[in-house]
């Protein structure tokens, strides 16, 4: 047993970054710093950034590239070089992509990761391999993922048929990022890697029913602002109260309802405000909820037990 102040032994969770935004839909960089101290406070190991939640592909080349500077050199400037930085430089542009992978290397990256080109797919497993191994290429020295998420790339490969053929040919390859629901394929992954390999589950939803069949790796979106209430839930699995697990997993499902209601990116950014770490509005294609919307959206939330185990840092936000 533990307590819900200690993570769960062996568990890595890497917070999905938001990209902060000003009213007029340019990046804000300067609170940057304030997202990389509360993605410490949440307890996770690390971020993840320019990926979906990031909207990375709203942004231009150099806006990614700068993106991941100024994470860089806050935690150069604390000294933090223990918590780990992900970036995620995948493209339709797969020259762009190298960019970004040399790039992310440059400063000292943890780990890149690329979902594969959306408009031009690759055909067949092979040619998914090829972009693999061209982007894994251009950062040699730094641990390579492939990020699957076929709801918004189109492309779906069995990964286990995916691993079979890329970890001989890709030696930095270390492991996915897989935000896809196929959990038996992803078991038969999870197999597979053992120990040599890194699967970091991207649907956040079924974060306790893939602990429970040993995964141990995460990046999502959820963890910026639910991270207690996971590390409750796991503490009533771990002393058997099913009872607990079994409500505060239906009170999760009930807040992922609510976003999804909204769209996650859009509503997610919206509670970040709400709890004092405001990374602005979203950018077009997304739009951004009116006044009305986000007052019925907190309305909602506060029906469930989201802030109660938030840590709110906006006193404005009364709990239930």
């Amino acid at each position: 047993m533990y307590h819900t102040s200690v993570k769960p032994p062996g568990i890595e969770i890497l917070n999905a970054a938001f990209t902060p935004m000003s009213a007029d839909g340019s990046i804000n960089y300067s609170p940057i710093p304030h997202l990389f101290e509360h993605a410490v406070q949440t307890g996770s190991q690390g971020v993840f950034l320019n990926g979906t939640t990031g909207e990375c592909m709203s942004l231009s080349l150099k806006e990614r590239q700068c993106v991941v500077e100024k994470w860089f050199a806050y935690r150069k400037e604390t000294n933090r070089s223990d918590f780990k930085v992900f970036v995620h430089v995948g493209s339709c542009n797969l020259y762009e992509a190298a960019q970004m992978a040399e790039h992310a290397q440059h400063h000292g990256a943890d780990g890149i990761a690329m979902v594969p080109t959306f408009y031009f797919r690759p055909k067949n497993l092979k040619a998914l391999a090829d972009q693999c191994a061209f982007i894994a290429a251009a950062a040699p020295d730094v641990p390579f993922y492939y990020y699957n998420i076929p709801s918004l790339t189109g492309v779906y490969f069995p990964m286990i048929s995916f691993l079979e053929a890329v970890v001989k040919r890709i030696p930095n390859f270390a492991g996915l990022k897989n935000s896809f629901t196929d959990i038996v394929d992803y078991q038969n992954c999870l197999h597979y890697a053992k120990d040599n390999y890194a699967l970091y589950w991207g649907t956040d939803e079924a974060f306790l029913t893939l602990y429970q069949i040993g995964n141990r790796h995460y990046v999502g979106s959820t963890y910026n602002y639910m991270s207690n209430f996971y590390r409750k839930i796991l503490e009533a699995y771990h002393m058997g109260d099913s009872d607990a697990v079994h409500k505060l997993q239906g009170n999760a499902d009930d807040i992922y309802k609510i976003l999804h209601q909204y769209d996650g990116i859009v509503s997610g950014k919206e509670i970040m405000r709400y709890i004092g770490v405001d990374c602005g509005p979203v950018r077009q294609p997304l739009n951004q909820l009116t006044e009305i919307d986000s007052e019925a959206l907190l309305g909602k939330l506060k029906q469930t037990l989201l802030f109660t185990y938030a840590d709110i840092k906006n006193k404005a936000v009364s709990q239930p």
